[in-house]
């Protein structure tokens, strides 16, 4: 009786010593991996800062996303871009640019003047249709007016058009539901287009 409780207690005391050395092997591991991704973040953190230093210098602007810095519904899904005035090109579908937010009239959004970043969706050429929350552009259906109906004094159908842009004029949009943009204040003339943006993080 006394051989099995000494084998007990034996057995006991490994199975303790193995479940200790397990916990301190699992925290050497974790110390190491927490380790790695600080070293990580640190890399990225200074490729960051030297990649936006490198972009000033080439004439390059930081810009930040105000409202979603603020938490607040935003157009876009970056917080930080780097830009460059306009340098006689002229914009074309795909790109991203910033703009003076004109005179809107719906009393929501960005105050005239405002700078803000959207995606340029249509240019001079293109053919633009909204037809109540839907919009189609050279008559492929490319998105919903998803605010049509929470605008104030607005109703659907009120942002019904279908033109052809002018040689001058952009149809620009965000990539979020949240975005006020072309679908609501129409196109953008090319005078109001500032720079080129190129989102970052």
């Amino acid at each position: 009786m006394k051989h099995l409780q000494a084998t007990a207690c034996r057995c006991f005391f490994y199975w303790e010593s193995t479940l200790q050395s397990n916990s301190i092997h699992g925290d050497r591991v974790m110390h190491r991996a927490l380790r790695a991704l600080g070293e990580i973040l640190v890399g990225v953190i200074l490729a960051l800062a030297a990649g936006v230093l490198l972009a000033m210098a080439t004439g390059y602007r930081v810009g930040l996303d105000a409202q979603r810095l603020a938490g607040e519904p935003a157009c876009m899904p970056f917080l930080i871009y780097v830009w460059h005035k306009n340098r006689g090109e002229a914009p074309v579908r795909g790109d991203y640019v910033v703009a003076r937010m004109p005179k809107t009239g719906l009393g929501v959004g960005g105050r005239e003047g405002d700078r803000i970043v959207k995606l340029v969706m249509a240019g001079p050429g293109d053919e633009v249709r909204i037809a109540g929350t839907e919009l189609w552009i050279n008559g492929k259906h490319t998105d919903r007016l998803w605010l049509a109906k929470s605008l104030p004094g607005k109703k659907v159908g009120d942002f019904d058009t279908h033109r052809v842009l002018g040689p001058r004029e952009f149809f620009v949009m965000g990539t979020t539901k949240e975005s006020f943009d072309s679908r609501y204040w129409g196109p953008l003339n090319r005078e109001a287009i500032i720079g080129t943006a190129i989102p970052v993080l």
